[in-house]
């Protein structure tokens, strides 16, 4: 088995990854400016937490020594993620190649290479940096997960309403499904070095019909409420850049998922 470093390990998609890795006999690290408790969520019992600053460079050395596959699902918000992605994968590359990691995976988000939204361009830049490096990068580009699209119709929950963008298809995919993904990448000895893989949930599905699939499980007496998305991002989302039906996953689909733990 191999020993694996999970940078942002304690972020929604990070601790599915480190999980996974966990439960398939992996060594695994996990990188994080802040290491948690031991009985907080964000701690996956059997990985060993170190601290370290991607942007910064802090602790990334002791990090990455000894380290075979680096996985990275770091991420950032507003004007930090620029930084976060440009800044701190040049870090990660840079330091990993020179302690001889073999091979970096790293999670993207399917259409971050054909936008102009800022947070997309800040992911491209990333993917770049990772494959202008000396590593041996696999890209995993996934659609929205599961969460991420139920927070789009909770943004309305001010309003008593389930915001639903209009014109917008979705083919949401369990942060499950991701992490298994991800693991199998690390795994594969088989495929080319500086691959792009992309991969999506079950089933492509209009905005409005995963939102009345969210009021349904939850039982909410919320209204739907159709918006139109402006900006660059909903002009991805409309044209239908965020999708990848030919490389839909036999996973968890949106209804199962809401069934096994809906929020109101």
């Amino acid at each position: 088995m191999s020993r694996v470093l999970v940078v942002g390990g304690t972020g929604l998609a990070g601790r599915a990854v480190t999980a996974e890795a966990v439960e398939r006999g992996h060594d695994v690290v996990v990188a994080a400016r802040r290491v948690p408790d031991d009985d907080s969520e964000q701690y996956v019992t059997g990985a060993t937490y170190v601290t370290a600053d991607i942007v910064t460079g802090d602790g990334l050395e002791e990090a990455v020594d000894g380290v075979d596959v680096l996985v990275d699902t770091s991420n950032g918000v507003g004007k930090q993620a620029a930084n976060v992605f440009a800044t701190g994968a040049q870090n990660l590359v840079h330091t990993a190649a020179r302690f001889g990691v073999r091979r970096a995976v790293l999670l993207s988000i399917v259409g971050a290479d054909q936008s102009a939204y800022t947070y997309y361009r800040a992911k491209a830049a990333q993917e770049r940096a990772y494959l202008d490096s000396a590593l041996d990068t696999r890209i995993v580009r996934a659609t929205q997960f599961h969460d991420f699209v139920t927070a789009i119709f909770d943004r309305g929950r001010p309003l008593g309403a389930l915001l639903s963008p209009t014109g917008t298809r979705f083919q949401p995919i369990a942060v499950s499904d991701v992490a298994r993904v991800l693991v199998d990448v690390v795994e594969d000895e088989s495929g080319e070095p500086d691959r792009v893989i992309h991969v999506g949930g079950p089933r492509v599905e209009s905005a409005r019909s995963l939102a009345e699939q969210h009021k349904r499980a939850s039982g909410s007496r919320r209204f739907i409420l159709p918006v139109r998305l402006g900006g660059a991002l909903g002009s991805t989302w409309r044209a239908g850049r965020n999708l990848v039906p030919e490389h839909a996953v036999d996973g968890v689909g949106y209804g199962t998922w809401l069934e096994s733990g809906a929020r109101a």
